[in-house]
């Protein structure tokens, strides 16, 4: 059979080679006309061919074996003038291009859903879409631009969101892997939970493209690569000077400023600096005051003919105070606090992040680059949280201290090449690196108004450190056959030293993992994309409880699978539908809240993903998003296997004007259904429906805005949990010093969510 097999496919070779005996090349590099900057994912059509690409990370393109004759090539992105070529080619001769992008407004016309480069890479277009589309001003509105995500905040701002995605609870970070260029934002054995992903050090009016995904399939990505991964991308440039000023409700201030340094007189060089400054009291009774402060530096260049380099540095601090989650029954059956009270006022955070990130891009030839990254990362955290209130400790409160220290050094290697075997294109990627994290400090504590320690049940120093390897490879079987497979393999050393013990106590462990990757993808036309993708991925547990055998597997495994399709039924209406299914081998989470584990069983989710980007007509826009999931888990009686807190019905819409002068404005909701808080589904977390409003008004250069959030004042719970907590009742000042609670009651807890709330500013370019 095996000898068949290759008689067969020696065979096909040789009559592909013979069907392509007069045939020419086409290559060429795509920049911004503005800043000479390499244009990734730009958009590649050979017309009359039905042959469509997309530009690589260099912003360089190729097309072998393209039969001899006159063609039409045309390249369109998002956002810039379309562009068509007319060439000829000519048998073993090459066609040499440089495309200089121009910017325009929006539009859809320019999306295509084919590439036999980077088949795996609409989404990017799509999230290309909402940055153009979806005010964004915050951490939270950067998360927000992915189909199908959720967020929720329940700490005044500062603490990291918690995210939902794909019917997972994926607390802060557990099961999306997320980055910003490159560099990782998950932090493993963290001091509040396993992959702790804070993204507040991101100014959000830098992003420039966001590399998105769903699922397990895509081997350049590893740890926490479940429900899918997420890389923002900052601008490498930024054109004009920028200037924001913004005020809200609740004392918010926020301002953001943009410099080029080097104007448009450098040819291929770019460099900018740019600051944000932020305060809020936010909605609570008791101030939050909240403050942030970022500042960030880029470079990126050509240093010589061969290499590009970049880099870039920032730097994040924020604190804050926070109410903290409350039970149920204080508001509604006691009355002793409003919704938007606090029984442990006490509450509240810092943190800080220094980044330093380098880039070395070096061009072997038109088709081959090596790419090398070294980026490093200082961090510090303190968060002072109490869920549980009088349960533990009757007198004093239950309130915690999470606190750690953490330096972050890594290495990022890959080389990317495209030839052909026989007359089958191959791309190829070869990657490699490491991930070291060395933390100390790490600390859980009793405390009592953040200023006296009481006790400190978990104390110590880790180290982690992670090795991979991975090969991705992209065969064109035909033109319209796409064949995406890998295998990806990760190592991890673990060590902890324990402090909280008189003696010295050191633990060690180490462990691997294979991930293999398949999936396939069939062009029916330039307007009609088939799609299976199959993957294996992982999520790493916390350092400690794998050495204190706590846990069955270091590295749960996660299996999935996606039928879907991209359509375009006319040039400016995008859809995009799923059908997936994820198998998760273990959902076993470090809680750091208590500094014990949560084992859960093997879990089982099934769900569909449909979205809508619409132009109904030139400057009016259309978008939809609905997810809906089923999860359970596999080990469990029916009616006890609920996944707590798993979102089942998800959606967000709206409508969007958008000149490129005048006045615009967008109308748009959030929905999320109720779904089970506990696993026999016994406590609800209430789903809720947001609508919020923008408009502006823009004069060349100047624009000026207002905001609405929560257009309707809905009370609405933005996190919420089941959690079992003891009150005692206030006196006649208010304190919680009166009588306790008989026993112990679990209920809903939650942090509400913001009543109305309007922002206004005006924005300066120069």
């Amino acid at each position: 059979m095996n000898r068949i097999f290759i008689a067969l496919l020696i065979f096909f070779v040789w009559l592909s080679g013979s069907l392509f005996a007069h045939t020419g090349r086409i290559s060429g590099r795509i920049v911004d006309s503005l800043s000479n900057a390499p244009m990734a994912y730009v958009n590649i059509l050979l017309e009359s061919t039905g042959i469509g690409i997309f530009s690589d990370n260099k912003g360089n393109f190729l097309l072998q074996n393209v039969p001899e004759g006159k063609y039409k090539i045309k390249f369109s992105y998002v956002g810039y003038i379309t562009q068509e070529k007319e060439i000829v080619v000519v048998a073993d001769s090459e066609v040499t291009l440089l495309i200089k992008m121009q910017q325009t407004t929006l539009d859809l016309s320019d999306i295509t859903v084919v590439s036999q480069l980077k088949p795996h890479q609409v989404f990017t277009n799509i999230t290309k879409i909402d940055i153009e589309l979806k005010p964004i001003n915050s951490s939270q509105d950067v998360l927000r631009l992915l189909p199908g995500l959720i967020t929720a905040q329940h700490a005044g701002g500062g603490k990291a969101e918690q995210i939902f995605l794909r019917g997972f609870d994926i607390d802060h970070g557990t099961d999306i892997d997320i980055s910003v260029d490159g560099i990782p934002v998950n932090m493993v054995t963290h001091a509040h939970g396993q992959g702790y992903a804070d993204l507040h050090f991101v100014i959000p009016e830098l992003i420039e493209s966001v590399d998105f995904n769903k699922g397990p399939y895509y081997t350049d990505h590893g740890n926490f690569n479940t429900t899918g991964y997420v890389n923002f991308k900052t601008k490498n440039s930024i054109g004009n000077d920028y200037v924001k000023f913004e005020v809200g409700d609740f004392k918010t201030f926020r301002t953001v400023a943009l410099i080029d340094l080097l104007g448009k007189m450098h040819g291929d060089q770019n460099a900018y600096i740019a600051a944000e400054f932020l305060y809020s009291d936010s909605y609570f009774e008791a101030p939050q005051n909240f403050n942030r402060i970022n500042l960030f530096g880029k470079y990126s260049g050509k240093i010589s003919k061969d290499n590009a380099f970049t880099i870039s540095l920032s730097n994040f601090s924020s604190k804050w105070d926070h109410s903290g989650q409350i039970p149920n029954r204080a508001v509604e059956d006691y009355g002793w606090i409003t919704r938007f009270g606090a029984i442990d006022d006490t509450e509240g955070g810092n943190t800080s992040r220094f980044n330093i990130n380098t880039e070395l891009i070096t061009e072997i030839d038109n088709k081959t680059f090596l790419t090398n990254q070294i980026y490093y990362t200082k961090y510090d955290f303190q968060l002072w949280s109490n869920f549980t209130l009088f349960l533990r400790d009757t007198t004093n409160m239950d309130q915690i201290l999470q606190n750690e220290v953490r330096n972050i050094a890594g290495y990022r290697g890959s080389y990317t090449t495209s030839g052909y075997i026989g007359n089958l294109k191959l791309s190829s990627i070869a990657g490699w690196g490491i991930r070291y994290d060395a933390i100390k400090d790490l600390e859980l504590s009793h405390t009592v108004n953040r200023k006296n320690i009481l006790s400190t049940p978990s104390l110590g120093i880790a180290d982690e450190t992670n090795f991979n390897i991975f090969y991705d490879g992209t065969l064109n079987i035909t033109d319209n056959l796409i064949l995406n497979f890998g295998l990806r393999y990760d190592h991890f050393i673990f060590d902890y030293i324990d402090d909280t013990q008189e003696e010295y106590t050191s633990l060690s462990d180490n462990a691997g993992i294979f991930s293999p990757k398949l999936s396939l993808f069939y062009n029916v036309s330039q307007d009609l994309q088939l799609y299976l993708k199959s993957g294996s991925g992982f999520h790493s547990n916390d350092t400690r409880v794998i050495l204190e055998n706590k846990v069955p597997e270091a590295l749960p495994r996660a299996i999935g699978g996606d039928l879907g399709l991209f359509y375009k039924p006319i040039p400016t209406l995008l859809l995009n539908f799923a059908l997936w299914t994820i198998y998760m081998e273990s959902e076993l989470v470090y809680v750091g809240d208590e500094a014990v584990i949560e084992p859960s069983d093997e879990t089982m989710r099934y769900g569909v993903d449909f979205s809508v980007r619409y132009q109904i007509i030139k400057d009016l826009f259309f978008d939809f998003d609905y997810n809906y999931s089923y999860g359970y888990y596999i080990n469990e009686p029916e009616g006890e296997n609920y996944i707590p807190l798993a979102p089942n019905h998800t959606s967000m819409c709206g409508i969007t004007y958008k000149p490129l002068q005048g006045l615009g404005g967008s109308l748009r909701y959030r929905y999320v259904g109720d779904r089970p808080a506990n696993e026999d589904n016994s406590v609800v977390a209430l789903g809720y429906f947001l609508l919020d409003a923008s408009v502006y008004y823009k004069w060349h250069n100047i624009e000026l805005y207002l905001r609405a959030e929560n257009l309707l004042n809905e009370e609405w719970n933005e996190a919420q949990f089941d959690t079992e907590s003891r009150l005692r009742a206030p006196d006649e000042n208010g304190d919680f010093t009166g009588p306790l609670e008989p026993a112990p009651i679990s209920e809903l807890s939650y942090t509400p969510g913001y009543p109305i709330y309007l922002r206004g500013g005006v924005i300066l370019n120069f």
